[in-house]
């Protein structure tokens, strides 16, 4: 009744995107219209136009459009007496008849390794599934992304060892040569290598609440590789109705757009065009694990500079992190004070770096205003950006804590997501939530920088509890509710809960 909704543009334009060969278009409700040709006939016109839009033909789309009613069966599995006009084929007959065959590519080896075999300590094995091409005993291959190479030694099927094997079926090889080779890593030919970079365009179907943030962390999976990862930009979002291209800082739940994509490490990949199963990737979230988004490579991003970070690997220094702590004789961890502007996170933050100097503890404290000052000053204070402020902080942080440091923080950090971030940075138990509970009120009336009343008039955007939320801890180590206590009470507090997690001595 109501034709072409956009919920069918939207899952037409995804099967687009994923290069599906073969579509039936089920009309269904037919009994809702009287049976109606000239209705279906208009839903048919519709889509198909809607359908040479999406450039289906490109990709040799079988589009077959069946009029149906599944409340009693029509056109479903039996022909439909209701609509005699209809000479097609139903909708179980287009699934039966259908060719369906698999494009398997055979010239480019890629073998993305699952899992590493290690039954003894005469045997190691790489096991997986062959995504696609060919490998033969003897055949010379290079790991990604070491670039080490070596030679093809055993191929081992699911009835025992074969000389050679194809896409897609699953296999142990072993290499003539003891190499590093990981979960994640892929085995490739050295002639016929794919993509290997840190950064890429893609398509991307955002899948939860909230919307996709650029700056934010994600843990990106493309086969069997984890990789942290974020979103740097998004270069549009497509009216799934119009197929128009419109600017957009967020993308929210359902919707479609193309994305830079920049990982922490270097990552082997194709073109979802040229190889779907090592050019496809999803988006997952680093604190609940659930799957945010899913994407679909469209090219490597070219750069007119070497990307330095490809050939970089992290170095473990003779001198590490219990060393340096037990020269300082203190636990290393990261005290981070979070609350309101007007709460008194820096005042206490100051008072606390004083007395753990005064007993001797090497400390660095980090605050919001001075990070601003240069580490961050390219950044807004946009939720992209607050969360980008957050992420590099973190990094600092967890830097100090391997020098052995107790890095002290005063920052807003207003969402929960972020701040849990950083916590998984460090170890277990490094991380001391300090939520300084001030009421709004009072923080307002304090209001040592005047912010509050120019966020009440309008002129700061986006300021946290007046024009932006603040997520309050949950859950946090220590909640100090200042507007009852003194800073030297605080200062208490925050040092018995030190010396109870034997941070400090007594």
């Amino acid at each position: 009744r109501k034709g072409v909704l956009q919920q069918t543009r939207r899952h037409s334009f995804i099967c687009a995107l994923l290069g599906i060969k073969h579509a039936v278009i089920a009309v269904n409700k037919m009994d809702l219209v009287g049976w109606s040709q000239p209705a279906f006939d208009a839903i048919e016109r519709d889509y198909r136009a809607f359908a040479r839009e999406l450039g289906f033909a490109s990709i040799k789309q079988d589009l077959k459009v069946v009029p149906c009613s599944a409340l009693a069966g029509d056109n479903i599995v039996q022909r439909s007496t209701q609509m005699p006009w209809y000479k097609g084929p139903t909708v179980l007959e287009v699934l039966e008849q259908v060719e369906l065959t698999q494009d398997v590519r055979l010239a480019d080896l890629r073998f993305p390794v699952q899992f590493v075999n290690r039954p003894s300590a005469d045997f190691r094995g790489f096991c997986g599934t062959l995504a696609a091409g060919v490998v033969k005993r003897g055949d010379r291959v290079m790991v990604l992304p070491s670039k080490r190479t070596s030679t093809v030694k055993q191929i081992l099927g699911v009835g025992g060892e074969v000389a050679q094997a194809e896409a897609p079926e699953v296999i142990t090889l072993t290499l003539s040569d003891e190499i590093d080779v990981s979960r994640g890593d892929m085995i490739v030919q050295p002639d016929r290598a794919p993509n290997l970079g840190r950064e890429f365009d893609a398509d991307l179907v955002w899948m939860a609440e909230p919307a996709l943030t650029p700056g934010k962390a994600y843990l990106f999976r493309l086969g069997t590789k984890y990789a942290r990862g974020t979103v740097a930009a998004i270069h549009h979002e497509v009216d799934v109705n119009t197929q128009e291209r419109r600017v957009a800082s967020a993308l929210p739940m359902n919707h479609i757009g193309r994305v830079r994509a920049v990982l922490n490490e270097p990552t082997a990949f194709d073109a979802y065009a040229q190889s779907p199963l090592t050019g496809a990737f999803v988006v997952i979230d680093l604190i609940s694990n659930g799957t945010l988004g899913a994407g679909m490579i469209s090219a490597e991003v070219a750069r007119d500079v070497p990307d330095r970070a490809v050939d970089v690997v992290w170095h473990e220094h003779k001198v590490g992190k219990p060393q340096r702590a037990g020269q300082k004789q203190q636990r290393p961890c990261v005290v981070w004070f979070t609350g309101l502007s007007g709460s008194g996170k820096s005042t206490l933050a100051n008072a606390l770096e004083h007395e753990l100097w005064r007993r001797g503890h090497h400390t660095y404290l980090l605050d919001g205003d001075n990070i601003r000052h240069g580490l961050n000053k390219d950044l807004d204070f946009t939720d992209a950006g607050r969360v980008e402020n957050i992420r590099r902080i973190g990094e600092v942080a967890r830097l100090f804590v391997d020098a052995g440091l107790i890095v002290i923080t005063a920052f807003v950090s207003p969402f929960r997501r972020e701040r849990e971030l950083v916590r998984g940075m460090v170890e277990g138990g490094e991380f001391i939530e300090v939520f300084v509970d001030t009421p709004l009120a009072v923080c307002e009336q304090r209001d040592p920088k005047g912010l509050y009343k120019r966020a009440r008039a309008g002129e700061v955007a986006a300021f946290t509890g007046i024009s932006s939320p603040y997520e309050a801890p949950e859950t946090p180590e220590l909640r100090l509710e200042t507007a009852t206590l003194t800073v030297e009470q605080e200062l208490e507090l925050v040092i018995a809960e030190l010396k109870r997690r034997d941070v400090i001595q007594g």
